[in-house]
């Protein structure tokens, strides 16, 4: 019963009247129509992608060689709510890039929810330690939960969808100056049974969900919600790029974005207020709220940066 969700958010005004983005959409879905009904699709796993996976996992968790004390070896470009309410989730159109990234290097485009030292991300990234050396673009999860946090599901995510597993690759990807390719995903709690649901397009195709009961601060509400890129690279070695790879040009065929970006509140899905806090911790990166532009966009974020960036 708790593969659904039973007390769905509902939107401010009815959902045919919300514009569509200007972008194209990332084919989704595993060839054949997925798996049988009553089973989910999981990555076939060997010791070796165990070993990865922790590692990687440490890594993102701000655990393992600190470029500074609470968050090594990261640069961030993001913006995040300030205000002191509770949020039920967090959504966006995500524009999905390929970037060259070495391991252990990776780089991402994300939402994410959170209550102090708890939080959910969702979104895309490029991290070929993870994936032994693939630098596909996936899409990727990430759960911060008490003293569990890992990418993916071995950390209690459950996987509902039959055909959409949250690791999956994402083809086509955005190109310089094109037109952009994009996914739209969010994080929203059910008021009802308080789990997190991952949610894919605006149909609410939940993909899994997340059980309350391994959380401590999430598993009532949260209390901040934030979009837009991350990278990682080991102590003096140049950081990869973020988002397009590009400085920012205001243009969302340039720039990567969080379009249509969204928060929810008292079960209703609303814009964010204008008065997002804007962090990036380095000159190589940067990141704009345009806020409510209308048309097509809606609530727009660009974000990212060229490589290089060096923490020390």
């Amino acid at each position: 019963m708790q593969m659904r969700p039973t007390s769905p958010p509902r939107r401010v005004s009815p959902e045919k009247e919300v514009p569509k983005p200007d972008y194209k959409p990332v084919k989704m879905g595993l060839e054949g129509g997925g798996c049988p009904m009553g089973t989910v699709p999981i990555r076939r796993t060997t010791k070796d992608d165990l070993i990865r996976a922790k590692l990687y996992s440490e890594m993102h968790a701000s655990k393992i060689n600190p470029l500074t004390d609470d968050q090594p070896g990261k640069h961030f470009a993001v913006a995040q709510t300030i205000a002191d309410i509770d949020y039920d989730g967090v959504g966006a159109i995500l524009s999905v890039w390929n970037l060259p990234v070495q391991a252990p290097q990776y780089t991402s485009g994300r939402v994410k929810i959170k209550n102090g030292a708890e939080s959910l991300e969702a979104g895309w990234t490029v991290n070929p330690g993870l994936y032994g050396g693939d630098n596909r673009t996936r899409m990727y999860i990430y759960t911060n939960a008490g003293q569990a946090h890992c990418f993916n599901t071995p950390c209690g995510f459950i996987q509902s969808s039959i055909d959409i597993p949250v690791d999956m690759v994402l083809e086509p990807v955005s190109r310089y100056g094109e037109k952009p390719y994009g996914i739209t995903l969010s994080i929203y709690q059910d008021t009802i049974n308080l789990n997190w649901y991952l949610k894919y397009d605006d149909n609410r195709t939940v993909i899994g969900w997340w059980p309350s009961r391994i959380f401590t601060n999430l598993g009532s509400t949260a209390t901040g919600a934030e979009w837009g890129g991350e990278v990682f690279s080991p102590s003096n070695v140049p950081s990869p790029g973020m988002g397009s790879g590009h400085r920012i040009k205001l243009d969302t065929n340039y720039d990567a974005f969080c379009a249509q970006a969204n928060i929810v509140v008292n079960n209703t899905i609303i814009k964010p207020p204008r008065d997002l806090e804007q962090f990036a911790d380095n000159f190589n990166f940067n990141i704009t709220n345009k806020g409510d532009v209308g048309g097509d966009p809606g609530y727009l974020i660009l974000y990212g940066g060229v490589s290089g960036a060096i923490g020390n």
